[in-house]
């Protein structure tokens, strides 16, 4: 909620930011309109990137405590991805080292995510508190009985068990990715909708003050 409500509000302040720029320039430019449209639109954009890097620069939404525990929390995720990328050079299977490699870029971005914004923790907490210890594990345990000279045939059928499993966590992982970016993604398509509203009222002016020239 407080995300949205900080999104609401730097669209309010970058909206008639630009607005009032652009007010002011075609007065300034003796009437001319494209000179004010893109001084306007200049000016909000410029305003809303300035508050979202102060935003990315203040984490609001979490205290001092909760900005430790994310910090622990993920320097365990960290830790357990370092371990997987040692991991994953002992194996001898290219597609499992596809998948441990796909595995590890997908838990990385989501790490890189968290550090971003810390309050994005709450999506990935219960992934990082379950299947991404587990599957560290089983990525160690596959390289070292792989690497047996000697392999029974429940020992083929765990090491195939596991790289199915693996292939579902990493689908799971990157459902987890989409999660975590999910509010980025929506402010994405609204501020692409603020936009083309304001490319569209650009052209309703244009047009009016184009046959008033003619």
């Amino acid at each position: 909620m407080k995300q949205l409500l900080r999104t609401i509000w730097r669209w309010f302040v970058s909206w008639n930011a630009g607005v009032i720029v652009a007010v002011v320039v075609f007065i300034a430019a003796d009437f001319r309109f494209w000179p004010s449209i893109l001084s306007g639109m200049g000016a909000m954009w410029g305003v809303s990137a300035i508050m979202k890097r102060r935003h990315h620069r203040l984490p609001a939404d979490v205290s001092a405590e909760e900005l430790v525990y994310v910090r622990s929390q993920l320097g365990e995720a960290r830790a357990l991805w370092k371990r997987l990328r040692r991991a994953r050079y002992r194996l001898r299977s290219v597609a499992m080292w596809q998948t441990v490699s796909r595995l590890s870029a997908i838990v990385d971005r989501i790490i890189r995510a968290i550090e971003q914004q810390p309050h994005r923790l709450r999506f990935a907490q219960p992934f990082f508190l379950n299947e991404w210890p587990t599957a560290v594990e089983m990525v160690e345990k596959y390289a070292y009985l792989s690497q047996q000279p000697v392999q029974s045939a429940d020992m083929i059928k765990a090491l195939q068990e596991t790289e199915r499993v693996l292939d579902e966590l990493t689908s799971a992982a990157e459902r987890q990715l989409l999660e975590v970016l999910s509010n980025d993604v929506w402010s994405l398509q609204t501020e692409a909708k603020l936009l083309r509203r304001s490319l569209q009222q650009a052209d309703g002016l244009r047009f009016p003050l184009s046959k008033k020239g003619e």
